[in-house]
């Protein structure tokens, strides 16, 4: 039997975080953001500097310098200018967030646009349901134990696509980055912040060592 090669995957992911100043209860299914994420809600509404970030979460600057060089490897993070009269020091280093931070006044005008939208969309895909179940039925999934539910994700995504590629009136989007991350949204608070996030790296580094 020959070496069977390795396969190519794609993640999408959709995360919530918490931005500055945010208040309410979080809602059963929330996570709670990783440090990475809060860092980005951190910095949705103003450029910071590594100082001015550690200040914000109460950490040391090395400690905030790692979380910030590794979000910027991961291409999460990018270095900014900002006018002169807002720095302390000719030197100093800006950072921004890559991705869109979708705050909770933005969201209401957005999702409030698109809901004609998505009640069409919705009684479109009732209409033609039995098809794409009967179509499922056909496939190798089905045989393998796998349900339609679980291809909700997949068809969403198939849906869109073919969408794109046949209206060019359809909006065209940018590429999903290298990182995964499509966009954050404002959510609740949560109560962890990048300190203890980085013990619980420390933690889960021990266990598999």
């Amino acid at each position: 039997m020959g070496v069977r090669e390795r396969k190519q995957l794609r993640w999408i992911k959709q995360v919530q975080v918490s931005a500055p100043g945010s208040v309410g209860s979080a809602a059963a299914h929330d996570v709670a953001p990783t440090a990475r994420e809060r860092l980005i809600a951190a910095l949705a509404d103003w450029p910071q500097t590594v100082a001015q970030l550690a200040k914000t979460f109460g950490l040391a600057q090395p400690t905030v310098l790692e979380h910030v060089r590794r979000a910027l490897r991961d291409g999460l993070l990018v270095e900014v200018q900002v006018p002169a009269a807002e720095r302390r020091f000719a030197a100093e280093r800006y950072y921004a967030p890559t991705v869109p931070v979708i705050r909770a006044p933005d969201r209401e005008l957005l999702e409030s646009a698109c809901q004609a939208l998505a009640d069409d969309i919705a009684a479109s895909l009732a209409m033609h349901r039995a098809d794409l179940e009967a179509a499922f039925a056909m496939t190798t999934l089905a045989r393998e134990g796998w349900s339609f539910a679980d291809l909700g994700p997949y068809l969403n995504e198939t849906i869109q696509r073919l969408m794109h590629q046949g209206d060019a009136a359809t909006p065209q989007y940018r590429p999903l980055p290298a990182h995964g991350l499509a966009w954050v949204e404002e959510a609740a608070d949560f109560a962890l912040d990048l300190a203890e996030e980085t013990v619980t790296q420390a933690e889960r580094q021990e266990e598999t060592a």
